[in-house]
């Protein structure tokens, strides 16, 4: 089956860490939404944990539609059940935004939220695991960290039958692990198209010349975007890749001191990639620096944050591919309640996405003309998730 993933579009009108590689840099925490489970017709977008769904009325009309369609006959959910979180780092937008839709979510069922922030630390993944575990949620949400850094917290939580699932970007499979995370090739697809065509687009010397920052080590989704990478610039012909591995341990500087250099070493430099969200900013002010009247090098990264948005805003940062991921705690949370109240089976993998009637996780390219004016707040395109999930649980559900 070919699944929502597999399917790039481009939107007008708009430890083992994943490819999510976050800023240490504190982020905005925005308005979590009204709680309850209120008439999906009077809810307007409301801003979860710094994003904000951003599409159009004909598209809540329809998510509308297909939620009173797709609900099954009305059962009872029991209230007071627990949400576990594991963040990869309680600064990271990727983290911040699953826990504030857990406990969006959460309140609409009354159920609580227990979180384990480990804030990017090995040594504490395992801690957080034994620490949720012992609270006996009733499903556990990791963000882009491979179940082996869970040490025997993963192996209790299968073993009493909890679900763990991994949401943002994919992880190495694991028995009894639910992986709903990115695979990594769609999302780094859809943005070398539009970094090719728009260094292109901008002249210049041939072979084109793209400097990349990767981390191809850190986690299946980064090693497959790189991969992807290398096959488009391979396909593209006319483009020559200047790649370098990430060093962790310093991402910063490394970041900072080897875009000088590329910079330095390539006046004709055409391109800047990176799957390293907060590096994509650093690469951008760099790129500043070097190019003061007008700028010939295209900046154009994976995975957006405040910094990127505001850098596609005043023109420091041509674009940003992203996926409306923050739909998959919803989708995760469905398959969940359906268990609990119906006893289906919980899909395993990305597969989970084709038994929905609306296209979630397609990712798209956020650019300047569908940036939108949402201050720092992340704008997520795609089918309204709330509006779906909140039409479909007030008809199929009622807790006791």
């Amino acid at each position: 089956m070919r699944t929502a993933n597999d399917r790039p579009r481009r939107v007008s009108a708009k430890v083992t860490l994943s490819a999510a590689l976050v800023a240490s840099i504190a982020l905005v925490t925005a308005l979590f939404a009204s709680s309850g489970m209120a008439s999906p017709a009077k809810q307007d977008a409301v801003a979860v944990g710094g994003y904000i769904w951003a599409g159009t009325a004909a598209q809540t009309k329809a998510a509308r539609g297909a939620g009173n369609r797709d609900a099954k006959a009305r059962v009872a959910v029991p209230r007071g059940r627990t949400i576990g979180v594991i963040q990869l780092s309680g600064t990271s937008s990727q983290s911040i935004g699953v826990l504030a839709t857990a406990r969006q979510i959460a309140r609409t069922f009354g159920w609580k939220v227990a979180v384990c922030d480990p804030n990017f630390d090995p040594q504490k993944v395992a801690q957080c695991a034994t620490s949720i575990v012992a609270q006996n949620p009733s499903v556990i949400f990791s963000v882009s960290t491979n179940t082996g850094a869970m040490g025997s917290g993963f192996t209790d939580a299968v073993n009493k039958g909890i679900p763990w699932i991994s949401v943002v970007s994919g992880v190495v499979p694991a028995r009894g692990l639910y992986d709903y995370g990115t695979n990594g090739f769609a999302l780094a697809k859809i943005i070398d198209t539009y970094l090719i065509k728009a260094m292109r687009a901008k002249g210049g010397t041939k072979p084109h010349k793209l400097f990349a920052i990767g981390a191809p080590t850190v986690g299946v989704a980064s090693a497959n975007s790189s991969k992807q990478l290398e096959r488009d610039v391979a396909a593209a012909g006319d483009v020559r890749l200047i790649n370098h591995d990430l060093d962790l341990s310093n991402a910063v500087q490394d970041t900072l001191s080897t875009s000088r250099q590329a910079l330095q070493q390539n006046p004709d430099l055409a391109g800047m990639w990176t799957l390293c969200d907060f590096c994509l900013p650093l690469m951008a002010q760099e790129v500043g620096r070097a190019q003061t009247g007008t700028r010939t090098t295209v900046v154009a990264g994976l995975y957006a944050n405040p910094q990127a948005i505001a850098g596609i805003r005043n023109g420091s940062i041509d674009a940003v591919s992203d996926l409306p991921w923050v739909s998959s705690v919803w989708i995760g949370m469905d398959q969940v309640l359906q268990n609990i109240a119906r006893k289906t089976r919980i899909a395993s993998t990305q597969a989970v996405y084709g038994r929905y009637r609306l296209p979630f996780m397609r990712p798209y390219v956020i650019e300047r003309r569908n940036v939108g004016n949402f201050g720092a707040v992340i704008p997520v395109y795609g089918p309204d998730y709330q509006t779906y999930f909140t039409t479909k649980w007030k008809k199929e559900f009622r807790t006791r």
